[in-house]
C-alpha cells in the first residue's frame, strides 16, 4: 500500500473532511453496536455502526467491502490530513471525547503508540490464530512490548530493483530478471558492475539512483537501535556504510534521493539502471497513453527491504470492540487481500495470498514477469522485530548523520562520534556510552 514516511506527498489528493465529521461517533453516548444476530439461514449476521479513523482515502473502499460482505453494518470512514493525524488521534485518544472505534497508524510512528492503554488486546481477542501465515515482518510490528499483538496490517511494502529493459540489454547484456538478481546479489557485484556501466557510457549513465539505498536496504535487517535502554549500534552499520563510500567513491550511484524529482526523472528516462523502489511507489513511472507497459522489470535486491507500511488497532474502550474486531479479522483475511490485490496491486500481508497468486498476477508495467515471486523471497527473509518509541527516531538522525558523513567524505569513527553526541542531545533518557 502506498504508505510510508513519504506518504505526505500524496496526502495532497485526499479529500480532508473536517473535525466535526470526526465527531459524531460512540465516545459521544452512543449505544454499543449490536454486533451478531440470527439471520433466517441460521448463522449469524453482523449490525451496528463502527468508526474509522485514518489518513488514507483507499480505507473507504475497505469500509465499502466489508458494509457489502456484512449489509447490517455501517462504516464511516473519517480522512485527516497526514500532517495532522498523529497529533489529533493522540488528543483523541488521552482525552478520551470523540474517539474512534478503529484507527490507523503509520509505520514512521507506530512503535510510539503500540504500548499505549488505550490499544486493545488483539491476541487476547484470538487474532494470533488469523496471523499465522501472516510475513514475519508484517505481524511483528504490530506486536508491543508485552508480546500482545496491538495492530493489524492488511498489507507488506516489499522493495526490490525495477529496471528498463532496455537499458539493462544495453549496460548489463540482459533484461532476464534470474540473472539480473545474480548480477546484483551482493554490494561487491554491485560495485564491481557499476563501475563497468559508469566506463561503457563515458559517465552518463550509474548502475544505482544512490549510495543511500544500501541504507534504506539495511535498515530492516540489523539489530533494534535501543536494548535495555542503551544505544545499540548494529556492527553491520559499519559494513554498510564503508560499502556507501566505495558506490560513491567509485561512480556507482547518481547522488539522487529518493522520490526527488531527479530520482523519478532517471526512473523513467534511463540515466540510471537501476532503482530500489517498494512495490507502491509505481505512481512515480510515467505511464501516459499506456506508454510504460512492459518496459521495466524488477530484480532482487542483496537483501530483503521495505517501506512503510499502515496498521490499524481498536480503541480500548470502544462500545464497538467485537464488531471493530470483526472488521480487523476481515482485513487480515486472504478474501480482503486478494480482492485488495487484484484492484489496486498493493502487496499482501498474508502468506497464503503470495503463495495463490505468485504464478498469475500480473502489473503491466512489468509485462509477462510474476513480481510476486521476488517480493515473497525477500520480505520473508527479513526478520520480524517488534517497533519500539524510539527506533524510527533514531534511524532517521543515523541517516541524516551518515548521509552527510558519506557526502564529506567521514571516516566511520566519526560518524558514529558525531550520530552518539545528536542521540544523546535528543534522547537523554537513552544511555549513550
Amino acid at each position: 500500500m502506498k504508505t510510508t514516511k513519504w506518504f505526505s506527498l500524496m496526502v495532497a489528493l485526499v479529500m480532508v473532511l473536517t473535525i466535526a465529521a470526526g465527531c459524531g461517533n460512540n465516545a459521544g453516548g452512543n449505544k454499543p453496536a449490536q454486533t451478531e444476530t440470527p439471520s433466517a439461514d441460521g448463522t449469524k449476521e453482523l449490525k451496528g455502526k463502527l468508526v474509522v479513523w485514518t489518513f488514507f482515502d483507499q480505507v473507504k473502499e475497505m469500509g465499502a467491502k466489508f458494509e457489502e460482505k456484512h449489509p447490517g453494518v455501517k462504516v464511516e470512514v473519517n480522512i485527516f490530513p497526514g500532517d495532522q493525524y498523529q497529533t489529533k488521534l493522540l488528543s483523541a485518544m488521552q482525552s478520551g471525547s470523540n474517539v474512534p472505534d478503529v484507527f490507523d497508524l503509520e509505520r514512521g510512528y507506530i512503535g510510539k503508540f503500540i504500548d499505549a492503554k488505550f490499544i486493545a488486546d488483539l491476541s487476547a481477542m484470538g487474532i494470533e490464530d488469523q496471523l499465522k501465515d501472516y510475513i514475519p515482518y508484517v505481524r511483528e510490528l504490530g506486536r508491543a512490548s508485552d508480546g500482545t499483538i496491538r495492530a493489524v496490517s492488511d498489507h507488506s511494502s516489499p522493495g526490490s530493483f525495477w529496471y528498463i529493459r532496455e537499458n539493462a540489454k544495453k549496460y548489463l547484456g540482459t533484461d532476464d530478471p534470474d540473472k539480473i538478481s545474480e548480477m546484483v546479489s551482493s554490494w561487491d557485484k554491485i560495485i564491481e558492475l557499476g563501475k563497468k556501466v559508469y566506463e561503457q557510457s563515458g559517465g552518463k549513465v550509474h548502475l544505482m539512483q544512490n549510495a543511500g539505498d544500501v541504507f534504506d536496504i539495511g535498515a530492516y535487517n540489523t539489530e533494534p537501535w535501543v536494548k535495555d535502554g542503551k544505544l545499540n549500534i548494529d556492527p553491520k552499520w559499519k559494513t554498510y556504510y564503508e560499502t556507501q563510500q566505495k558506490i560513491r567513491a567509485n561512480n556507482v550511484d547518481a547522488k539522487l534521493g529518493f522520490m526527488s524529482a531527479g530520482w523519478g526523472n532517471a526512473l523513467n528516462d534511463g540515466s540510471v539502471v537501476l532503482s530500489a523502489m517498494p512495490a507502491w511507489a509505481t505512481f512515480m513511472i510515467d505511464n501516459k497513453d499506456d506508454k510504460a507497459v512492459g518496459k521495466f522489470g524488477v530484480a532482487k535486491s542483496p537483501e530483503g527491504f521495505y517501506t512503510g507500511g499502515t496498521y490499524r488497532g481498536i480503541y480500548q474502550k470502544s462500545p464497538n470492540k467485537e464488531l471493530a474486531y470483526e472488521f480487523i479479522k476481515y482485513i487480515a483475511s486472504p478474501e480482503w487481500q486478494t480482492y485488495n490485490l487484484g484492484k489496486t496491486g498493493n502487496m499482501p500481508a498474508s502468506g497464503k495470498v503470495y503463495q495463490d497468486n505468485m504464478d498469475t498476477f500480473k502489473v503491466n508495467l512489468l509485462g509477462d514477469q510474476n513480481p510476486m515471486k521476488i517480493y515473497y523471497e525477500l520480505v520473508s527473509s527479513m526478520p520480524g522485530i517488534a517497533p519500539d518509541k524510539y527506533g524510527e527516531d533514531v534511524l532517521s538522525r543515523w541517516r541524516k548523520v551518515a548521509g552527510q558523513g558519506i557526502t564529506d567524505n567521514k571516516s566511520y569513527d566519526d560518524v558514529v562520534a558525531s550520530f552518539k553526541k545528536e542521540v544523546k542531545g535528543a534522547f537523554p533518557d537513552i544511555q549513550v556510552d
